[in-house]
């Protein structure tokens, strides 16, 4: 899978979670206009297949057509407000794991997949626990740790061994003194 891919199922998962968000909020704020729950019900199901499609603007003009609505209840207490972008990007990323694993789906060794993590988890922690190490290879070992938690999770176990394997390589680096 191509990098302008996986930017593509991003900005996808990103517009069909908002939409969703969205119109779950605004199917509950009027319960007795039946001609306005049509129309939302409308624009979030267009958003929806204009997203599965690929035509992301669309799903985003969609988008915005929801929020227009949504911000006449800006100050209700169930109000969905923005995230922050930490939240956000979890979010989103929860929706474009389902997406990749829907478009491109794997056999996935569960017991394998629970084994690499946690060798990850413990490389990581060997790593930043060692003397010598410094504030840079700390984060390698983080960034290399989180990698390899991202192949596991889209079910992509040979790309998770090879990031398993640079961490090691990393440990190794300092088991060896040559920091």
């Amino acid at each position: 899978m191509e990098l302008a891919d996986l930017y593509g199922i991003r900005l996808r998962a990103e517009a069909l979670q908002q939409i969703d968000l969205l119109a779950g909020f605004l199917a509950t704020r009027y319960p007795d206009d039946p001609d306005t729950r049509r129309e939302l019900a409308g624009y979030a199901g267009s958003g929806r297949a204009a997203a599965a499609a690929g035509a992301v603007g669309e799903a985003f003009d969609r988008l915005r057509d929801l929020r227009d609505h949504a911000d006449d209840w800006a100050g209700h207490p169930h109000h969905p407000g923005e995230p922050g972008a930490a939240e956000h990007d979890a979010l989103v990323w929860d929706y474009a794991k389902d997406l990749v694993r829907a478009e491109a789906p794997r056999e996935l060794d569960v017991p394998e997949a629970g084994f690499l993590l946690s060798m990850l988890r413990y490389q990581q922690r060997e790593v930043c626990a060692r003397a010598g190490v410094d504030a840079s290879a700390r984060a390698d070992a983080h960034y290399l740790a989180g990698r390899g938690a991202m192949a596991v999770e889209l079910g992509h176990l040979p790309a998770a061994r090879q990031e398993l394997e640079r961490l090691r390589g990393l440990a190794r680096r300092f088991a060896a003194g040559d920091a």
